[in-house]
């Protein structure tokens, strides 16, 4: 009983965003005969990469929206330019792994499926003139259909990586690593009250052009004086905290892994493709 506690104790627990898939309850005949359990659970695991996979792409988006709020603070570029470099590469892994699974992968498969079931319509649709005698490359019984749907789902697996547990294991890792990396860097961006700092700067920004004091010209000088104050102290506090040893040890360390992992995943699909 102890062995069995210790080992669901160290069961992963999914977040909403690993564990959502979609279901159909029941599927109605005659399509039931091509989307057997089988083929909707090869579906659910698909469509959980793609949807995971997206997520981390959001992610990595919104981080590098709050990076366009620092760039306005030029004395932080220097400073800022391994988190930067970090966030870029994780993006442009994730942007292309993405644009393979949908557009290199699924999309081609899918139309050349739907041509074959375009033609077998048009088949039934004018089977009188049509000659059985000769070779037809598209469905034409139930096997036929079921074979077709059977073979596209094992080239999606398959080039999607899915029937490989080393490289989906790889992949995962390296996902993981860019979120973990993205709450950190969130963490940080809440701590520096960037946010707040601009957007009370916006405020006043409104109520000076649509307020009644003072003329014109004072009121942007004054206001251009403060933004600059406000905006220097943000960026002090900003750089002493990218300065930090353990900040910077953050990033060495989350390059690391992530590089680690990076190798390695490329080292086995090349290996294995």
């Amino acid at each position: 009983k102890s062995s069995r506690s210790k080992k669901s104790s160290r069961a992963k627990v999914l977040a909403g965003f690993e564990a959502i898939a979609f279901e159909f309850k029941n599927v109605p005949f005659p399509a039931s005969l091509v989307l057997s359990p089988v083929q909707l659970r090869s579906y659910q695991l698909l469509f959980r990469q793609i949807f995971f996979a997206k997520y981390v792409e959001r992610q990595l988006v919104n981080m590098w929206s709050d990076h366009q709020l620092l760039k306005q603070m030029t004395a932080l570029r220097t400073a800022c330019s391994p988190t930067f470099s970090l966030r870029r590469r994780m993006l442009h892994f994730i942007q292309n792994f993405v644009y393979y699974m949908k557009f290199e992968v699924i999309e081609p498969h899918w139309r050349e499926l739907e041509s074959k079931l375009n033609a077998s319509k048009e088949y039934c649709l004018n089977r009188s003139k049509h000659d059985d005698s000769t070779e037809s490359n598209f469905p034409r019984t139930v096997d036929d259909l079921l074979n077709e749907h059977n073979q596209f789902l094992t080239r999606l697996f398959t080039q999607c990586l899915l029937s490989n547990y080393d490289l989906i294991e790889r992949a995962s890792k390296i996902m993981t690593t860019c979120l973990l990396f993205c709450t950190q860097i969130k963490f940080f961006m809440e701590s520096t009250k960037v946010h707040e700092t601009l957007e009370n700067t916006r405020i006043e920004r409104s109520m000076m052009r649509f307020g009644k004091k003072k003329k014109n010209s004072d009121r942007e000088t004054e206001f251009r004086a403060k933004r600059e104050e406000n905006i220097q102290r943000c960026s002090d506090r900003i750089l002493k905290e990218y300065r930090t040893e353990n900040y910077q040890h953050m990033i060495k360390k989350f390059d690391q892994v992530f590089t680690s992992h990076l190798a390695e995943f490329m080292k086995n699909l090349n290996s294995d493709y």
